[in-house]
């Protein structure tokens, strides 16, 4: 289901608990049809994704050499993954000095590997930092299956949840939710973190920076080790009016 399309709320972090009529994670929980747990150390190998590092590096090398930088950059279609491109550079870098800083939203709908739909470049950047195995993580599930889960802490309020991001009073949240037929109850989350404003340019701004670096340096070819050197972005800057946390 293209849960995405059921659009973005936005909820603000504030001293007093949210009434639970408004409180997101009640929301979402669709009458108690859902429920949302907490694993500080998920294995990675039990996460199941659907794009690799290498698949991205298979895909944008083949695009330049069949159809050029200039069509890489300006067909629509490809500005979420070309942003990504840049982005995967800055984080593998990032990630290296302070860790990943948002937990990651799993979800389960009884197979073997956990689904994710939140924090799927974070993943792919691991591709580059083998030592690190475990990941934090909420798991959104149906309760028919939380018996699986009855050794974590079950979050139940959106007090709970900011607790657990280590957020500050006055942090904008923004949630999607799925809907009360899903197999889960929250599709994608995101919060306002400082620590990850400077590695998270908007994608007109990665699109344009990309562009940039590509034409200077016109014989690059992606690969998992060009993602594992940190490029100095700001050589090839170009700032755009969009949100640089999205």
């Amino acid at each position: 289901m293209e849960y995405w399309k059921n659009g973005i709320k936005t909820y603000t972090q504030t001293v007093l608990s949210y009434p639970k009529d408004t409180d997101p994670i009640v929301a979402a929980s669709h009458n108690d049809t859902h429920c949302l747990f907490y694993d500080p150390g998920v294995h990675k190998a039990r996460i199941r994704y659907s794009q690799s590092l290498q698949d991205i590096c298979d895909w944008i090398n083949l695009i330049v050499k069949e159809n050029g930088i200039d069509h890489l950059i300006g067909e629509p279609t490809h500005w979420y993954d070309v942003a990504n491109v840049v982005k995967l550079n800055m984080w593998v870098e990032d990630i290296k000095h302070q860790g990943i800083v948002k937990p990651m939203m799993l979800y389960y709908d009884g197979q073997d590997q956990f689904g994710i739909n939140n924090g799927e470049s974070r993943l792919r950047a691991l591709t580059c930092l083998p030592d690190i195995l475990h990941l934090e993580s909420f798991i959104s599930t149906h309760v028919k299956y939380a018996d699986n889960f009855k050794h974590l802490p079950l979050i139940e309020n959106f007090e709970q949840f900011c607790e657990i991001c280590r957020s500050p009073i006055g942090t904008e949240y923004l949630f999607t939710t799925t809907d009360q037929d899903a197999p889960y109850g929250i599709f994608w989350y995101e919060y306002n973190s400082q620590k990850t404003a400077p590695v998270t340019p908007g994608e007109q701004t990665c699109r344009k920076t990309l562009s940039n670096y590509l034409k200077q340096n016109s014989n690059t070819v992606f690969t998992i080790d060009w993602f594992n050197n940190p490029v100095d972005w700001t050589l090839y800057l170009e700032k755009h009016e969009d949100n640089f946390w999205l």
